[in-house]
């Protein structure tokens, strides 16, 4: 292992990762502009042209749905033909292309449509992408912490970009619109990614080849699954505590501020959590991560009027959901590599990602229901629920055995 180790330092590196990865970082950076500029006002947009707060949730069930069940059939094919790249590009080019046309949707119906197509490129992408990620990574929390940094600083520039433009009058249809520029470059920089076999791994990171291994997704890894699964479950979209936001601020201009600020606490903590992960254990970052959630969403809960007190609130409240999703979002993943072998890693993200498709779905469209036929009291009161038991099953389940037995 040192062997490697050195080899790989001897490489040409990028803030500590192999240049693939950090290509692939620019191009998340990029789409992440693209998408985010969107994402940042979307629920607005949506409730514009005379969406519900159910109709976001089912839009953002069904598109995450769709999302992550086509992860796990690329995931499965990737391996199956062992390419990757054809996945990654056409995934890309794809989403960048058509999420601008949303800006010109005339009620959520079209919303729902465009935005399905768009998540259909990240369902075709995620899977071969991660899988590239994980081939050229040798300290994996690191790694993936770094990249998903990355994406999450596109995210913090679309946001911002999105209050600029609203600052400047532009309708939100304008902004969607926009969104078209860093697309394009973001295809542009996919074509220059290079490709890897798994069985040449070793020789790029400049380990010594040993004797290949049967390796097969065992019953640890799908009770890995199902234990990931209950975070998803568990979990809170962005697009509700948007909504919920404009309970606590005057007027929607703070609205891409707020999910600005979420996504720089993203990009600033997730290679902090991917280290500490790598050196202490991935079981506790992410029950912090759920713990100060499940906080937030118990204050959530309670009624408030809006006053300076409740706008300082607000931006707390999006600064823990920022650090949240730092220590569950690229923890998860990986685990995930940790169980799975370098042949099968695009069938095990694969496996991941279709699991958390079904589970969003319903984990969304209840929200939204009872959020719009009760109140957003028991809508939260409902999550927090949900979070406590998911921290429950966390501090129970020994991960270090599952790891072991599928190592």
């Amino acid at each position: 292992m040192a062997q490697g180790n050195n080899s790989h330092r001897s490489q040409k590196l990028i803030l500590g990762v192999s240049v693939q990865v950090f290509i692939m970082g620019l191009v998340s950076l990029f789409t992440d502009i693209s998408s985010e500029m969107i994402q940042s006002i979307l629920p607005l947009f949506i409730r514009e042209i005379g969406g519900t707060v159910v109709i976001i949730g089912l839009i953002s069930g069904v598109t995450i749905a769709i999302s992550n069940i086509l992860k796990g059939i690329t995931g499965w094919l990737s391996d199956k033909i062992n390419r990757r790249k054809p996945f990654v590009v056409a995934g890309y080019t794809l989403s960048n292309l058509s999420k601008p046309l949303i800006g010109l949707s005339p009620s959520w119906e079209f919303v729902l449509g465009l935005k399905s197509i768009d998540r259909f490129g990240k369902g075709i992408r995620t899977s071969s992408r991660d899988t590239l990620i994980s081939y050229y990574a040798i300290d994996r929390g690191k790694t993936f912490g770094l990249h998903r940094a990355m994406d999450t600083l596109g995210a913090v520039i679309g946001s911002l970009l999105a209050f600029i433009f609203i600052y400047l009058t532009w309708s939100l249809s304008q902004i969607i619109y926009f969104s078209i520029v860093p697309g394009v470059l973001a295809i542009a920089l996919i074509f220059t990614v290079k490709d890897v076999d798994p069985n040449e791994i070793d020789k790029i990171l400049g380990f010594k080849e040993e004797k290949p291994k049967d390796e097969k997704i065992d019953r640890n890894f799908i009770k890995l699954i199902i234990v990931l699964g209950v975070i998803e479950f568990a979990s809170l979209d962005i697009a509700f505590l948007q909504i919920r936001a404009l309970n606590y601020i005057p007027g929607i201009s703070f609205i891409p501020i707020l999910y600005l600020i979420s996504n720089v606490v993203y990009a600033f903590f997730s290679p902090i959590t991917g280290t500490f992960s790598d050196k202490i254990g991935r079981k506790p970052i992410i029950i912090i991560g759920l713990s100060v959630l499940l906080i937030s969403c118990i204050l959530l809960a309670f009624p408030i009027e809006i006053s300076f007190l409740s706008i300082i609130l607000i931006f707390i409240i999006f600064i823990v959901y920022g650090y949240y999703l730092a220590s569950v979002d690229p923890i998860s993943r990986a685990y995930i590599a940790d169980l799975s072998g370098k042949k099968k890693r695009g069938r095990a993200y694969g496996y991941y990602y279709l699991s958390v498709g079904l589970i969003s779905l319903a984990e969304s469209l209840i929200f939204g229901l009872i959020y719009d036929i009760f109140s957003f009291t028991w809508a939260f009161i409902y999550i927090s629920i949900l979070l406590f038991i998911c921290i429950i099953i966390f501090v129970l389940t020994d991960f270090s055995k599952i790891i072991k037995k599928g190592e």
